[in-house]
């Protein structure tokens, strides 16, 4: 757990008053490896800084300016009931997805698209196939839905070899059909987004499937039903605006 460690570097930084970002870097690099000026930035709150962490997921943890304390929860603005620690993490997944490119996702676009989901999915997840035999009542319902691959078994295992070879395909949205299917796919090779699909997935914090992005960045982990999505992302939508 990061956690321990942490609580051990405040314990041994207490006391020490920190002048700036660097200072903070400095001290707890060793126990935040690759620690970035980026990952760490002032808040609303007076001499508390947040700290991004991505291991072993996307998170936030924050620190006192004089290297005291540790605040391990979440910051809620009471002037308009916003969750800050939310809305941060959101923001810093939606930045992240930024590096999968779409020609690198599987689309199934809505004709009268609205709204725009992530979906991280893996072909031998059941609620992945059950997800995938709403496409047309999602799409119906103005959802373009962009699959990108999360073989939960990991590399070199047969969902990831299926996974590969769905991507591989020069008709991948039939293939993609027909291994929600539980068909045979014909194995393929090529130069393949998969493993880059699963370390964004690592760094953002996806922990099973299907993991559902909406274009704010915020998620919901799990099977929906297509009403009950499009309900979520619009509650999404208006708690960041």
């Amino acid at each position: 757990m990061l956690i321990r460690p942490l609580f051990i570097a405040i314990y041994l930084l207490a006391g020490n008053a920190f002048a700036d970002v660097n200072d903070i870097i400095k001290a707890l690099s060793p126990y935040i490896p690759n620690l970035q000026e980026t990952d760490v930035a002032a808040t609303p709150i007076e001499g508390i800084y947040e700290i991004i962490v991505t291991n072993p997921s996307l998170d936030i943890i924050y620190i006192s300016g004089d290297g005291s304390f540790i605040i391990q929860g979440e910051i809620i603005d009471l002037n308009n009931g916003g969750n800050v620690t939310k809305r941060r993490i959101a923001n810093l997944a939606k930045n992240a997805l930024l590096s999968a490119k779409d020609e690198d996702k599987i689309i199934y676009p809505a004709e009268e698209e609205k709204y725009i989901v992530n979906v991280f999915t893996d072909v031998d997840c059941p609620y992945c196939r059950r997800l995938h035999s709403d496409i047309e009542e999602l799409n119906n319902l103005g959802i373009t839905v962009k699959y990108l691959a999360f073989p939960r078994s990991g590399v070199n295992t047969e969902s990831f070899y299926k996974s590969e070879s769905i991507w591989c395909s020069e008709n991948q949205k039939e293939v993609m059909d027909s291994a929600m299917l539980q068909k045979d796919v014909a194995s393929k090779k090529c130069s393949s987004p998969v493993i880059a699909h699963l370390n964004l997935a690592q760094d953002i914090g996806v922990t099973g499937t299907p993991y559902i992005f909406f274009e704010n960045g915020s998620n919901i982990p799990g099977y929906v039903k297509p009403k009950a999505l499009l309900k979520e992302i619009n509650s999404s939508l208006a708690k960041f605006e």
